[in-house]
């Protein structure tokens, strides 16, 4: 009976020790893509090469940690900035997209920020238009 009352405790000990580090950790992209389509906030199409004629593309993030909170998607064409989405993170384990129009002359590099409140950048995702 002590030797489970003292694993029981050692258990508890350890989980309480481990819960503050988690929670100051902050926010993070568990997942992070660019796709051609979404189906039940899953992702359709998903690469990082697109043809110039994809038209819309999406950019879906799993967010973990920023409930209560929002974050942005912000786009760029090369270095300019074209678009800046802002999504409401409304719980602990959070799926969210955003979408952009891609005029089919736009060919080259593009990326999508994904960024916290703070401003900090907690994942690029890059995908190139053919």
């Amino acid at each position: 009976m002590h030797k489970f009352l003292f694993i029981g405790l050692l258990s508890i000990t350890q989980l309480a020790l481990i819960s503050p580090v988690l929670s100051e950790t902050g926010p993070y992209v568990e997942v992070a893509v660019i796709a051609t389509g979404m189906e039940n906030l899953t992702p359709m199409g998903v690469a990082e090469k697109f043809s110039a004629q994809a038209g819309r593309l999406y950019c879906y993030s799993k967010i973990i940690g920023a409930e209560g909170s929002s974050i942005k998607h912000i786009w760029y064409y090369g270095d300019k900035k074209v678009s800046e989405i802002v999504l409401e993170i409304k719980y602990p384990n959070f799926r969210t997209y955003s979408y952009k129009t891609i005029p089919p002359d736009w060919i080259g590099k593009w990326r999508v920020e994904i960024v916290a409140n703070d401003g900090a950048v907690l994942k690029t995702v890059e995908f190139n238009i053919e």
